[in-house]
Parts: C-alpha cells; sequence; structure tokens
C-alpha cells in the first residue's frame, strides 16, 4: 500500500510543483504528501520514506503550489530529535483539521523496551506553522 501512495505522492507532488519556488524534493522517496486549504491558504505536508520520519510542513498563497509562505522541516518533539533520541519514529497517518494538522505517529524508545503509536499535531496559523505537539511522556527512559 505505501509503494501506491508513495507513486500517486510523487505524480501528486509533480502536478503541485510546477514552477513553485520551494526546494527540490527527491519524489522517488515520498511516501506520503497531501495538500489542502486550511485558514485560507494551501497547505502542502510531505513525509519521505526510509530512514527519516521528518515532516516537511510548506504554506503557499495558491493551489499551485506558487508562491511559498512558509516552510518547516519537522524532525523532533520539543527537545527529543528523530534520529538522536529514538531508535525508531515512523508517522503512520496525517490529516487535515481546520487549524492543524492531525498525526498518528509510533515512537520506539531508544533503550528499553516497547514502543507507543501516539496521537500528535501541528497547528497551522496564518502564515505560520507550529511545533509538533505529541501526548508522549518525557523523561529519561527515552533518552
Amino acid at each position: 500500500m505505501r509503494g501506491i501512495s508513495a507513486v500517486l505522492g510523487g505524480l501528486m507532488l509533480v502536478a503541485f510543483s510546477a514552477g513553485a519556488s520551494a526546494p527540490p524534493i527527491d519524489y522517488e522517496k515520498v511516501g506520503m504528501v497531501g495538500v489542502q486549504r486550511v485558514m485560507g491558504q494551501w497547505v502542502r505536508y510531505i513525509v519521505l520514506r526510509g530512514d527519516s520520519a521528518c515532516v516537511t510542513v510548506q504554506i503557499f498563497n495558491a493551489a499551485n503550489m506558487e508562491g511559498l509562505v512558509r516552510q518547516k522541516e519537522i524532525c523532533s518533539l520539543g527537545e527529543m530529535h528523530f534520529h538522536r533520541d529514538f531508535a525508531f519514529v515512523d508517522v503512520w497517518r496525517v490529516d487535515f483539521e481546520p487549524n492543524r494538522l492531525s498525526l498518528e505517529i509510533e515512537f520506539i524508545r531508544l533503550r528499553g523496551s516497547g514502543h507507543e503509536v501516539r496521537p500528535c499535531s501541528i497547528e497551522i496559523g496564518n502564515g505560520s506553522i507550529g511545533d509538533l505537539e505529541c501526548s508522549l511522556e518525557y523523561g529519561s527512559v527515552y533518552y
């Protein structure tokens, strides 16, 4: 299923990136992508496959992805970086809400055992992109 979504995501990115002023995206690594109007502006999220669970969120002025207003790559939860402080992080789902992106993310601890799948969100404002917020417990067990 991820293979099909990656192909569709790549096609969607090609269609929506024509003429965009955003940095180039490695289309071969796209795992998930979505575009929707949020708070009167066009918001696109991109999640790449592979060892990076980072989420890139972009805000554009127009539906054709021209006029990049803001871009933010999110690779951490507070002070905890996905690559340093977790053994594995995977974005399972991303949905658009009226003023935010709603995500479901799997976190596997760096030390110890166990994993957690947690609801998370990224607030979208007028030309602004918030930080990742999750109901994940902070503490030394995650380091």
